[in-house]
């Protein structure tokens, strides 16, 4: 029996009056890629957001409803955020690497935690094999992670992100801004990733939704519309808007 790693229970979310999210209940399975498909703004992000609780970080934001990380709901008053954040890292749509050297950045965490520095080389190395990135920067650790193509930026983050040794990692469009070339190279790490961590991805790209994931769930003004394995959502949807929105007729 697959496990539930992370999950939500009647998740909904407000900014401001505007309700984002309508009584959202999702299981994301540990060791596996689940998709997040949907047209713009039916809540895809937002959704991803909550299960780190960046959407903390919008003042008018209001959630009620729980997400359990295994058996721990996060959002009791009683957990540390930061904690929560190391347990389930991000990687956004566009690269975002600190303005920093290519070490730096994958250490910044691990400096901060004041961790030896043999501890961090180490890290440092494993996370970057990890996101297939050693050998492209091994012997310029020390340049700017701006001196890297956008594809390397992006697998930098995801070395990031797995330098803090998550449970989890959260994809928001990772491959919106990239070639598709370097498209290709994030697909294939998302796959290899999966036997490490738990994937969860939001994408626009159907064909990559079908291509990576194991399961995928279909969103629509704020409303989980369906959630299934990716094989049988894409060929047999139970859902009258999930086959619209496959077929294209609206996105």
């Amino acid at each position: 029996m697959v496990k539930a790693h992370i999950q939500t229970k009647d998740l909904n979310l407000w900014f401001g009056k505007k309700h984002v999210l309508q009584d959202v209940s999702i299981s994301v399975y540990d060791k596996k890629i689940t998709a997040l498909i949907g047209p713009s703004g039916c809540g895809k992000s937002t959704l991803l957001r909550s299960f780190n609780r960046m959407n903390d970080l919008i003042p008018e934001a209001k959630i009620t409803g729980k997400v359990m990380l295994s058996d721990q709901d996060i959002y009791a008053s009683k957990n540390d955020i930061s904690t929560i954040r190391s347990q389930v890292g991000m990687v956004f749509q566009r690269p975002n690497p600190f303005p920093k050297s290519i070490y730096k950045n994958v250490a910044f965490g691990l400096e901060i935690r004041g961790e030896k520095k043999s501890i961090i080389n180490e890290v440092v190395e494993k996370s970057l094999k990890s996101a297939w990135l050693w050998d492209e920067v091994k012997d310029r650790l020390n340049d700017s992670a701006f001196s890297l193509s956008g594809g390397q930026q992006q697998r930098l983050c995801i070395a990031r992100a797995l330098a803090n040794d998550p449970e989890i990692i959260l994809f928001d469009e990772p491959t919106s801004a990239l070639d598709p070339q370097s498209t290709a190279k994030i697909e294939e790490l998302c796959i290899e990733l999966r036997n490490q961590v738990t994937i969860l991805i939001v994408t626009h790209n159907i064909a990559q939704a079908g291509r990576i994931s194991d399961y995928t769930a279909f969103m629509y003004l704020g409303e989980l519309m369906e959630f299934g394995e990716t094989k049988k959502v894409f060929t047999v949807p139970e859902n009258k808007k999930t086959e619209a929105y496959l077929n294209g007729v609206f996105g």
